[in-house]
């Protein structure tokens, strides 16, 4: 959209360093130090070679440029995260209503790193590191990666192509909404296990932010909650949850008034489409090397996706087989979403692939174990 100049490498290393450390540090709670550098100086690579090589204002859109003119006029009115409430009119304002958590954040980004469109790309892709953590330590307690796989879970989710293009060349806000979507996913975890306490600590907080954000998604988690365990309950159960999905619903037009909450609920019957025909979407779109222009830097995140697809069915097929609570909410949760904001499914769907290869794997080694073994006549001893 804009003919631009790559970035010079002495306004880069500031960002490059802290893309390092946020890694480092969190990679660092999963695998050794040596292969926490490793994907930390990976992470910090790609960042630098495209800003410094690539950028050309080619991947970017009129979306990106008003994240950045509007964060960079919030800079000049002082607005930071310690001086939001205090400037809350004037955020709705540059917001334009409730919407303006992305324009703060381009403005945090600013007065981290200075004023450019890598600044806020470079705090998204700090982001991919407390979202593959995260996503790590869910997997792994709803038992869906076993634990000795989880470095390799780990750099999986963190050097996954959509999420690493995404995190890379864009200034959008998909990679801070991923984020939420993973924090919401593990208060949902929690709840199911019997933490409350720990569920509405962790919810809460990521509730709140998502209203000034995108704020049909808790709608969207409720009804994947409801839907859910209404399958799964019987009885006087069912009964309470219903009762509790009635209070949710109240707690969201409480906040969001019956306009924002219609207006909600519209958006998520957008997104919610039939399972069978919006999985074939989501599988099938975007086409490799099929893109627009301003798409390319899709190109070979698509073609993984195309390949990991056979994977990601054999995880479909491994997660409905559990019976715990969580399985069956993720499979709803992915259901209910169509192509149009895919970014957000990436956890999910990078999982559903690595559970996917999984499978394939122990597939292939009993079917090697098959061939080898003699045949039962030859093993047994010749009676005379």
């Amino acid at each position: 959209m804009h003919e631009l100049q790559p970035f010079d490498l002495s306004v880069l290393l500031l960002p490059a360093g802290a893309i390092y450390i946020a890694v480092f540090m969190c990679a660092w709670r999963i695998t050794s130090p040596a292969a926490a550098s490793v994907l930390a100086a990976a992470k910090a690579l790609v960042f630098v070679l495209y800003f410094s090589l690539v950028f050309d204002g080619t991947y970017t859109f009129l979306d990106d440029w008003t994240y950045l003119e509007r964060g960079a006029e919030l800079r000049a009115e002082g607005v930071n995260l310690l001086t939001a409430f205090d400037n809350l009119p004037l955020l709705i304002a540059v917001g334009q209503g409730d919407h303006f958590i992305y324009y703060l954040y381009n403005a945090v980004a600013f007065d981290l790193f200075g004023e450019g469109y890598f600044a806020p790309v470079a705090l998204n892709s700090m982001l991919t590191a407390p979202i593959a953590l995260l996503a790590t330590r869910l997997a792994v307690r709803e038992q869906l990666v076993p634990r000795r796989l989880r470095e390799v879970f780990f750099a999986f989710v963190l050097l996954h192509p959509d999420i690493l293009a995404w995190s890379t060349v864009l200034n959008g806000k998909d990679i801070l909404v991923l984020l939420l979507h993973v924090m919401l996913l593990t208060a949902f975890s929690l709840f199911f296990a019997g933490q409350w306490k720990r569920a509405l600590l962790v919810g809460g907080p990521t509730v709140v932010v998502l209203l000034f954000l995108r704020y049909y998604v808790p709608a969207l988690f409720a009804a994947a909650w409801i839907i859910s365990a209404v399958t799964r309950l019987r009885g006087r159960a069912r009964i309470r949850m219903l009762v509790a999905a009635a209070l949710v619903f109240a707690a969201l037009m409480l906040q969001l008034g019956s306009e924002g909450l219609s207006f909600a609920l519209d958006r998520l019957r957008e997104d919610m489409v039939n399972p069978v025909l919006g999985l074939m979407r989501f599988a099938l779109t975007p086409v490799p090397f099929n893109t627009s222009r301003e798409y390319g830097f899709l190109d070979l995140p698509a073609l993984f996706h195309w390949l990991m697809f056979p994977a990601a069915l054999l995880g479909i097929w491994q997660v409905a087989r559990m019976r715990r609570p969580f399985a069956r909410f993720l499979l709803v949760y992915v259901e209910l979403q169509g192509p149009r904001h895919r970014v957000q499914l990436d956890f999910a769907w990078a999982t559903l692939q690595f559970v996917g290869i999984g499978v394939a794997v122990r597939l292939m080694r009993l079917n090697a174990a098959r061939r080898r073994a003699p045949p039962a006549s030859a093993a047994r001893p010749v009676q005379a």
